[in-house]
């Protein structure tokens, strides 16, 4: 969930060449509704690990653990990661013979 919303986060909302101005909020909105509505059983919807790590503090006065918390994080941290890497490789247009961004010479 978390490679999609980043890389549609970046897609609507960062790319020169993709940006949209009227219709980003629906494209980053539809992402969190179909995510929530997919790991909700899986996760109980928590899309944030910060949510996650809440939800573990409290957990942990009824004897439970923090591993399962640090392991969600860390699958967040590796999807927005592939996202962005993904994002760079694809939208290599937004970038000059510099690797600078087209956006910031103007």
């Amino acid at each position: 969930f978390t490679f999609v919303l980043c890389y549609v986060v970046l897609a609507v909302a960062v790319s020169t060449a993709t940006k949209s101005s009227t219709m980003f909020g629906l494209a980053i909105g539809a992402c969190v509704t179909v995510g929530g509505n997919a790991i909700g059983a899986v996760s109980g919807g928590s899309l944030n690990p910060a949510v996650s790590f809440g939800i573990t503090t409290v957990d942990l006065f009824n004897g439970g653990g923090v591993v399962m918390a640090v392991l969600y994080t860390l699958a967040e941290m590796a999807g927005a990661g592939l996202a962005a890497g993904v994002f760079k490789v694809t939208h290599a247009v937004d970038l000059d013979d510099d690797g600078k961004r087209l956006a910031e010479q103007a």
